[in-house]
């Protein structure tokens, strides 16, 4: 059908016919293959040429063959078109063909033909090696189309890369005949020669390098040429005309936007004065902006101009003074675009002003200029706004207005930041004060510009006039414009309220006339737009209730003669109960409150105002009317005459107050009331009424809450309407009433003065007239129940009403205040009932715990406080917390016990959480209580009691079989001890044990598996024998299979030590063993994602339970983790470590799955290449490890399949991993895998990219990588990393003797590239014969890295490194590239300069080599020309001198700064063993660094980098000793720091310095503490000491610095405190190895008061510890420590703002800084601990009697250290206690104690005060009892100081001590000659005494109890132990 319909078509059908066959047979005929046998045939050449041309130009298409693809895949270099190139005398015509054939084959390799771009590269080398010549010629021809082929065709040859750009570029000739191309133009418009010509030049740019870019702009008539020969009378018709513009507008305008805004890349210049400074600034732009008169015509030139002025603010003002574009009010469309442009313009500014960003101050004046500019535009003025006003013109007022609402806004936007106290009080810039003051001269200067609220207001009045009268001529609705005007102006009211308050308070206008027209009588007009409602209520919140007439009668047009005259407060109560609109009902009803408010009558009863408004809105609308008018009555009464109600209400509450006094039988003046108040309150509301701007405060004594609560019950409004009440008939009025009264009654605290309130009215009504209202009679009923009886007067109708339902939960919760249990009865029976009585008991409950005590006291711990009282704080806040969790029962159970059985009884008996903690923290804690409960347990009626179900006891049997593993030096040692604490545990065992297994082994529901468990698990440690164990063996394995026995493989860990000398153990691990595999199997295949936790101590138990038999169960745990946890960790690694145990040794038994299997396993799995290949960052794959074991265990596995994925996982870095992978590649070519197919060495992910192009291409058509492609690979900045922190270290074959992966401390591994990959990579890229881009080679750094490894240790690695340099130096030879000759003379020198073979290349000069090769490279920097004059003034680099060092030190250069940080450089990267030092030391530069840096001449970043190479230089032992020793460093230090000002870069350079110097030195001459060890007992001689003059030195270097420390962050801090902590126990050291050698000492410098407090406060702010900042703060001010006053600080304040900015930069740019900073202040802790502990305060004279307290004012030197030594025991104690216990650190700080400390009565009087140090001091005693320390001597010599110090505490404290202290010390506190158990016991003993003393008990009961339950359960036995005759002894002394 389709072949007929085209005949039809056509007329000639079978022409047609044909000739689509005939196309449809060419088409598909014509082939690569066919193409190819035509140009070998050279009839057809030309005609095959043609059709492939002709093919070629339709290609890509998916319905015709590609032909193109097809030939260049059978000829790779296009050879047969070639040779028809080669043939001679070929015409104009067949040269095109061939030029466009082969045009056509290199635009596809270089688009969608990219993998085969090596055809094009080998035509590009075929065409500049043979043809470039004929291509030259060819372009001199007349032939037009053909010099335009040959120029396309040398398009396409640069489209191929860079390489190729520069390959061509290198072969033209500038010549006249080349340059006249540009100008052969066509005039008709066709495609011409210099439209050819032009993508020839812009073809370099698109594909070139930025070498050759750079050449291309360097040549003076290449690009030029275009550019000046007519590029005007170009046209767009070139390319598509519509389509083109566009694109060209779109560059265009980018280009303009980069230039014209970008700061890096453009012409514009920062200003931060905003243009205010009157500079020129950037005048270009300006005059470039004012040139562009389309900004309001077309959208990309205004997006330019609004783009530019954001980004150059500075010539905002300028460009709207020099602009032409007119900015006057005018009624035209042209203004409006030019204000369309101005608000685009500042709409781009910021809303708050960049000038508040500024880091320096700025006086105020010149910080208001430039925030007006950009907030406020020049052109606008008041007579701007006046005039755009004034016209009348609806388009042209909304405009204006708008502009103003806009500039308003922005205003207010810099305001509100001006005023966020937040943001200035963390400033140190500006104070909340001074931007206050700000604000001010920013309003004023607003004020000058705005229109004045008259002439707002004024347009308000003529735009309602306006509508009036087209309302009375036309019937319409209004204008939609008038409309968004009139909002607008309302909204500008707001604004102005805000932004310029005082301009509204000037205005003398009556606000409420602005309610005329939107509200009437009957509410609020319907035909009124809600926008106009919600503006106006908007506006009448936001302005001041003064001006507003509220109460003032409406000035109606036709007031109704009926309804008499309204106020304006009536027609906003009418507004608030007819709106329709919940959010206008609720902004009306903000605004009445408001009002009210305002008057000032209800400044403390406001809230009662809700209750009148929330009644009237519940009210029927037939009603609302005659209570609205009410209201309106009463309110106008009362704000109209205050005082007048204010008194009466003033005298009831008076009135109440006296009779409360009389009826308690108390005076008046002694009420609870304080009456005294109220007149002076009395006076307040006058004062505020009359409108008084003075201080309230000033009048009377300060409102409090409590003040106002008692003296305003309720309002002055009670009074009134009741007054008026009284007057009116009955109505709705009385009912209304009723209702709000009961309410307010339910708010009172006290209800009688409002109860006297309502009586007092009520008696002028006749109550028992019939004709009474009946709401009245209720309420009286009601409210009369609070009065007293003698004040029951009035007389009312026997007939009682009944009374509302509304009033009996509030009856109920009222009365039932005096009886809360009868009101829960009640409640809790109407609970049973229907639905409404749980809302009743709800409402009872809410409206109890919301009344403010309750709340108060219930809620004071969740709200963090408390009301006032004066109870014990601590107490107080445990009460609460008891009150909180439900524990307050069990105290109130617990006051009534005195024994200790009886607690633990009470414990055991009850469920609470609360007894179970209580009763497990009595056992822990407190041997007696242990022994109170054994006893029990004795008992058998006891035990009967007891079972499985009785959670209490089994958490207390928990505990105490926990407590009997540990040793009780208080308990006897001897067989009947044992014999006694065995029964107990037979008898527990007897009693639980099988019971509680069976529950374990049920497993039932509800069952708190995990404590039976415990239990059962301490029971068979504890008890239990063999045959105890055969039912739990023989059944548990079985249970610890299933997946859900987690808790239960405790018992199997509990069995396990049972039977650890059993000859069952064996059979048991077995057991054990089978159960592990199986149950890690199951939940691998139950369980798809991994359960960290439990999986993960299974698998560690795994490792544990190793023995000779697996068999299937080790099959299926490796098959399932295998399949399930392939990405698993913990299984991986565990996997590698069971293999590398069970494989490969003669017990593996034959049926576990062979090696190879495992191996074919994990290569095999789906997840292999993916976790492989995976990029995220792991720095160990277990699967690496795993397949690494495989292969060492088995190298048969080995497959050359795998080999791809190693290369393609291998990252070339030094990380764990890519080491392991590295040994994989190496163990796989021991094991005789061939690797000739992976001769390129790709790696990473290029590796995988390269595989797949090769499979997809095949072995014909891939190509190697070239050299440039491996080395684009190496990543620079890793390479210079590598170069600078090269691994010396690294062997190129692993040392026996050594760990077979390279680690280093403190360095990130994984960004090194790994040597022993680099270096053979490198000499495999430079191989004879390959072609080698040598200057990438050094441009990529690979000829740094080689260098680098001249300095390794590794003989080996030297030796591949001197390879890879001399083929590389072949390669250099015959290389083509501008810098050749200096890199090579570089080598040369080099090369010259080593004296040996294979020499170890000091690390100094490779530092220096690897700069000068990169700087070779960089001719255009200063340093190229000064690094080549001395390369060719010398021959051989002179490997014992640092190459021009002084030259360069000393230059005279206009750039020496930049000379001097060169040189330095590569002393700090260069220094880094003794070689070097010696080179530099022989060579005198430490003598010239330390000499320059003292002078005024060397500058601070000079002096960084001194600092710098003299801490790396430290680092090394012999220059660290020659540095301190004879060059005097510490001095020079201290001259250094010396200075009023110093920076805090160089102060932590400093700090580093010191810290390299003081710890190399040191060496192991004391075992050197981590920075965050807790070592700081004061030492004891041993070993060598250094020299106590350089301790001194060191010891005065850092003191000094500490007056510094202002400016420096938490690292810092921590490596300044670790140097001084280290140098003081040091010091200590030294000073007692010279009084044991018995030598004259000069003690070095003490630490000063001072010194100590300026550390701590330094910690303290670093920590933001504001407590302690506080007790600094209120120390340093009372006791005048100048150097630590604020004023003192000034030293380190440009250091500070330093600091602050680094640490602001840390937190947005590292979101690991706060981690890392709370890290180290943590280490600091006890290093500052360790310091402050080395204080010791000035001794005290002895001429005083008696000493006096700290605490007087006078500023003496020993009242200050007083104070001192507090705080620091306080701090020192705290952060003992907040961290885990350290025998040393304890030890430290006591003895520091008991020397310091104790002899000072007046700081142990402040310390016996203070709450907080006693609890630390008793919590510190508690954790030395209990610890357990490897050295038990130490343990014990610790707790003897600290009982010692605790007794002398408690006799300083206490002089009630009766005669058994002394007794109790004399038998437990023996000497250090004792033996150490007995010791041991005696303080444990004495600890149960001072616990409870030291609690404020009055006797020792807890120890008499102890020593009692001793003697009974003992009896009478000899000899006995010491625990017992102690114990006797302390109760023969109680008897007697």
């Amino acid at each position: 059908d389709t072949a007929m319909a085209t005949k039809r078509q056509n007329g000639d059908p079978l022409e047609s016919a044909t000739t689509a066959k005939k196309t449809k047979t060419d088409e598909s005929e014509f082939t690569g293959t066919v193409f190819k046998s035509m140009l070998k045939d050279s009839t057809k050449a030309l005609k095959g040429l043609e059709t492939f041309v002709r093919f070629a130009k339709k290609l890509p298409r998916a319905e015709i063959y590609d032909a193109v693809e097809g030939y260049i895949k059978i000829s790779v270099e296009c050879s047969e078109i070639f040779a028809l190139l080669e043939e001679e005398n070929n015409s104009e015509s067949e040269m095109m063909l061939i030029f466009q054939s082969l045009e056509m084959i290199l635009l596809r390799t270089a688009s969608d033909l990219s993998q085969l771009s090596m055809v094009g590269s080998n035509i590009v080398r075929k065409t500049v090696s043979t043809h470039m010549k004929l291509l030259l010629s060819s372009l001199h021809s007349e032939n037009h189309r053909f010099v335009r082929q040959c120029l396309c065709f040398l398009s396409a040859v640069v489209s191929q890369g860079a390489e190729a750009a520069r390959d061509v570029f290198s072969q033209i000739h500038f010549s006249k005949g080349l340059i006249s191309l540009s100008r052969r133009r066509d005039k008709t418009g066709k495609p011409d020669v210099r439209m050819a010509y032009m993508q020839f030049v812009l073809s370099f740019l698109m594909s070139g390098d930025n070498t050759t870019i750079g050449q291309i702009l360097e040549a003076k008539d290449f690009l030029p040429e275009i550019l000046t020969s007519g590029l005007k009378e170009d046209r767009l018709s070139i390319k598509d005309e519509g389509e083109g513009k566009r694109i060209v507008r779109e560059l265009v305008h980018n280009f303009l936007l980069d230039l014209c805004c970008s700061r890096k890349h453009g012409i514009s210049f920062h200003d931060p004065s905003l243009g205010t400074a009157g500079r020129a600034g950037n005048i270009v732009l300006l005059q470039f902006l004012v040139g562009l008169k389309q900004a309001t015509e077309d959208e990309m030139v205004a997006e330019l101009v609004v783009s530019v002025l954001k980004a150059s603010p500075d010539i905002l003002t300028r460009y709207f003074k020099e602009t032409n574009f007119s900015f006057s009010p005018r009624n035209k469309s042209t203004w409006l675009e030019n204000i369309t442009l101005l608000k685009k313009i500042y709409e781009a500014q910021p809303e708050v002003s960049k000038a508040f960003q500024m880091s320096e101050m700025i006086p105020l004046p010149r910080l208001l200029s430039m925030v007006l500019v950009t907030s406020l535009p020049s052109v606008c003025n008041k007579a701007f706004f006046t005039q755009g006003l004034n016209l009348p013109n609806l388009v042209v007022q909304h405009t204006t207005i708008s502009l103003l609402a806009f500039i308003l806004k922005r205003a207010q936007k810099n305001i509100e930041h001006c005023l966020d106290k937040t943001v200035w009080e963390s400033s140190d810039i500006y104070s909340p004060a001074v931007m206050e003051e700000f604000v001010q001269l920013y309003r004023e200067a607003l004020s000058k510009i705005l229109p004045d609220m008259v002439s707002v207001v004024s347009n308000w009045q003529s735009l309602s006039k306006e509508k009036e009268d087209a309302v009375k001529t036309i019937a319409r609705q209004d204008d939609p414009q008038l409309i968004l005007v009139k909002a607008l102006l309302l909204q500008v009211m707001c604004l102005y309220q805000r932004v310029v308050p005082h301009l509204v308070s000037q205005s003398k206008f009556d606000f409420s006339k602005l309610l005329k027209g939107i509200v009437t009588e009957s509410g609020i007009k319907q035909e009124v737009p809600p926008v106009l409602q919600y503006q106006i209520l908007q506006l009448a919140l936001e302005l001041p209730a003064s001006k507003f007439s509220w109460f003032r009668v409406q000035d109606l047009p036709d007031p109704d003669p009926e309804k008499g005259e309204k106020s304006v407060f009536y027609l906003l109560l009418k507004m608030f109960v007819s709106s329709n609109s919940n959010y206008l009902k609720t902004s009306t009803r903000m605004l009445v409150l408001k009002v009210l408010r305002d008057s000032g009558v209800f400044e403390h009863t406001w809230k009662e105002l809700e209750l009148w408004l929330d009644h009237l809105a519940l009210l029927d609308p037939s009603q609302q009317e005659t209570v609205i008018q009410f209201l309106d009555h009463v309110l106008m009464r009362v704000v109209c005459n205050p005082l007048v109600y204010t008194e009466k209400a003033a005298s009831m509450v008076q009135e109440a107050a006296y009779l409360q006094a009389n009826l308690s039988g108390q005076e008046g003046d002694e009420a609870s009331i304080p009456i005294s108040h109220i007149d002076d309150v009395l006076d307040m509301v006058d004062v505020i009424v009359e409108g008084s701007e003075g201080d309230v405060e000033e009048i009377g004594p300060s409102l409090t809450d409590e003040i106002i609560l008692q003296t305003f019950p309720f309002s002055a409004i009670v009074p009134a309407v009741l007054e008026v009440r009284n007057k009116l008939p009955e109505s709705v009025v009385f009912e209304y009433m009723a209702a709000v009264l009961c309410d307010v009654l339910h708010c009172q605290r006290d209800p009688l003065a409002l109860c006297l309130t309502l009586q007092h009215y009520d008696k002028n009504l006749n109550m028992s007239h019939a004709s009474c209202p009946p709401h009245v009679i209720a309420f009286y009923h009601y409210y009369s129940q609070w009065l007293p009886k003698q004040t029951k007067k009035t007389r009312v109708s026997p007939v009682t009403p009944s009374v509302p339902r509304r009033w009996i939960v509030p009856e109920t919760l009222l009365l039932g205040s005096r009886n809360i249990n009868e009101m829960a009865a009640h409640c809790g029976e109407t609970l049973h009932g229907c639905s409404p009585a749980l809302q009743v008991l709800l409402a009872v409950l809410g409206s109890v715990f919301k009344h403010p005590v309750v709340e108060q006291w219930f809620l004071a711990l969740e709200l963090s406080s408390f009301p006032p009282h004066s109870l014990n704080p601590v107490r107080l806040k445990q009460l609460c917390a008891c009150l909180s969790n439900n524990a307050l029962t069990d105290i109130v159970h617990l006051h009534t016990l005195n024994k200790n059985t009886d607690v633990l009884l009470h414990c055991i008996q009850r469920e609470s959480p609360s007894a179970q903690a209580l009763g497990v923290l009595l056992l822990e804690n407190c041997s007696t209580h242990v022994l109170s409960f054994e006893l029990w347990c004795l008992e058998a009626s006891n035990l009967t009691q007891i079972s499985s179900q009785n959670s209490s006891f089994l958490f207390l049997l928990n505990a105490y079989l926990r407590r009997a593993t540990i040793d009780d030096p208080t308990r006897p040692k001897d067989s009947q001890y044992c014999g006694f604490h065995s029964s107990v545990l037979k008898a527990l065992k007897k009693a639980l044990l099988s019971e509680l297994w069976h529950t374990v082994q049920q497993g039932e529901v509800g069952v708190a598996t995990g404590l039976h468990v415990e239990v059962v698990s301490g029971l068979i440690r504890l008890a239990a024998v063999t045959s105890d164990l055969t039912p739990l063996m023989n059944d548990l394995p079985a249970i610890l299979q299933k997946t859900d026995s987690n808790e239960r493989w405790k018992l199997a860990t509990s069995i396990s030590e049972k039977l650890s000398d059993s000859e069952e153990l064996c059979q048991w691990r077995k057991s054990l063993l089978s159960a592990a595999l199986l149950w890690l199997s199951a939940v691998y295949k139950d369980q798809k994602d991994p359960q960290s936790h439990h999986e993960e101590t299974m698998l560690t138990r795994l490792k544990s339970l190793l023995v000779s038999q697996y068999g299937h169960d080790w099959n299926t745990f490796v098959k399932s983790g295998l399949k399930y946890r392939y990405r698993d960790p913990n299984f991986l690694g565990t996997l590698t470590t069971l293999v590398e145990v069970i494989y490969g040794t003669p017990e593996t038994p034959k049926e576990l799955l062979p090696m190879a299997t495992v191996h074919m396993m994990t290569t095999s799995h789906s997840l292999f290449l993916p976790t492989m290949l995976s990029t995220e960052d792991d720095p160990d794959k277990s699967l690496v490890s795993l397949l690494l074991m495989l292969v060492k265990k088995c190298p048969e596995v080995c497959n050359i399949n795998h080999f791809l994925v190693l290369l393609g996982a291998y990252g070339a870095s030094l990380s764990t991993t890519d080491q392991k992978i590295l040994l994989l590649l190496q163990g796989y070519e021991k094991n005789n895998i061939s690797l000739t197919e992976f001769q390129y060495v790709l790696w990473g992910p290029a590796a995988v990219e390269h595989h797949k192009a090769r499979k997809s291409l095949g072995h014909s058509l891939w190509q190697k990588p070239s050299s440039e492609q491996l080395l684009s690979l190496l990543t620079a900045d890793r390479m210079l990393n590598t170069v600078t922190h090269f691994p010396q270290q690294r062997y190129i074959i692993p040392q026996e003797s050594r760990n077979v992966f390279y680690t280093q401390q403190g360095k990130h591994l994984s960004s090194l590239y790994d040597p022993c990959f680099l270096l053979p990579l490198f000499s495999f890229i430079l191989r004879p014969e390959c072609a080698v881009d040598c200057q990438k080679f050094v441009s990529s750094h690979a000829l740094g890295v080689t260098v680098a490894s001249l300095s390794s240790y590794d003989p080996k690695v030297r030796a591949a490194a001197y390879q890879v340099l001399g083929s590389f130096h072949q390669h250099l030879e015959g290389a083509r590239f501008r810098e050749k000759r200096q890199v090579l003379y570089l080598l040369d020198t080099v090369k010259n300069g080593i004296p040996k073979q294979n020499l170890r290349m000091p690390n100094v000069h490779v530092a220096y080599i690897t700069k000068v090769a990169q700087q070779i490279l960089r001719p255009e920097e200063h340093m190229y020309m000064v690094v080549n004059k001395f390369l060719l003034g010398t021959q051989f680099l002179d490997l014992k001198r640092v190459p021009d060092f002084f030259k360069l030190f000393y230059s005279f250069d206009l750039e020496r700064k930049l000379e001097r940080e060169w040189v330095l450089s590569v002393l700090e990267e260069g220094v880094r063993d003794k070689h070097c030092y010696e080179i530099c030391e022989k060579q005198g530069i430490y003598q010239t660094l330390l000499g320059f840096a003292s002078t005024p001449l060397c500058d601070q970043a000079s002096q960084i980098q001194i600092v710098n190479v003299l801490r790396q230089t430290a680092r090394v032992n012999k220059a660290a000793y020659n540095l301190t020793k004879e060059h005097g460093v510490l001095t020079w230090i201290l001259q250094l720091i010396d200075k009023r000002f110093f920076d805090s870069k160089l102060l932590s350079s400093v700090i580093e310095l010191l810290h390299a110097l003081w710890f190399t030195n040191l060496g192991n001459k004391e075992s050197k503490p981590e920075a965050n060890s807790t070592t700081s007992e004061r030492p004891q001689t041993s070993g060598k000491c250094l020299p106590l003059p350089i301790i001194n030195e060191f010891l005065c270097t850092l003191l000094a610095i500490i007056r510094h420390l202002g400016g420096v962050n938490a690292l810092q801090m921590k490596a300044f405190l670790h140097t001084l902590s280290s140098v003081l126990l040091h010091c200590g050291t030294a000073l007692n190895a010279h009084k044991e050698a018995g030598w004259l000492t000069l003690h070095p410098q003490k630490l000063l008061c001072s010194e100590v407090l300026r550390l701590l406060q330094r910690w303290a702010a670093l920590a933001r510890d504001a407590s302690l900042l506080s007790a600094l703060q209120t120390l340093v001010n009372k006791h005048k420590v100048k150097e630590l006053m604020e004023k003192g600080q000034g030293k380190c304040h440009s250091a500070k703002h330093a600091q602050f900015r680094m640490e602001k930069q840390t937190e947005t740019v590292d979101g690991q800084g706060e981690k890392l900073e709370q890290a180290s202040l943590d280490e600091c802790k006890p290093l500052l601990r360790n310091i402050l502990i080395h204080w010791e305060p000035k001794e005290k004279e002895l001429s005083s009697s008696k000493p006096e307290p700290f605490t007087t004012d006078k500023p003496e030197s020993s009242n200050l250290d007083d104070a001192a030594a507090c705080l620091i025991l306080k701090w020192a104690l705290k952060t003992l206690t907040e961290s885990p216990y350290d025998n040393s650190s304890t030890i430290a700080v006591l003895k520091w104690f008991s020397s310091i400390i104790l002899p000072r009565t007046s700081v142990i009087d402040a310390i016996l005060m203070d709450e907080g140090i006693r609890m630390d001091l008793l919590r510190l005693y508690h954790h030395t009892c209990d610890h357990r320390a490897q050295e038990h001597g130490s343990a014990v010599d610790t707790l003897q100081l600290f009982s010692r110090i605790m007794l002398c505490l408690l006799e300083a404290h206490s002089t009630s001590l009766n005669g058994i202290h002394q007794t109790v010390i004399r038998t437990c506190l023996l000497t250090n000659a004792d033996d150490g158990a007995k010791r041991e016991s005696g303080l444990k003993l004495l600890s149960l005494y001072i616990y409870e003393l030291w609690s404020g008990a009055r006797s020792p009961d807890l120890l008499l109890t102890h020593a009692r339950h001793l003697c009974y359960r003992t009896g009478i036995r000899k000899p006995k132990p010491h625990v017992l005759c102690m114990c006797e002894d302390i109760l023969s002394a109680v008897e007697s």
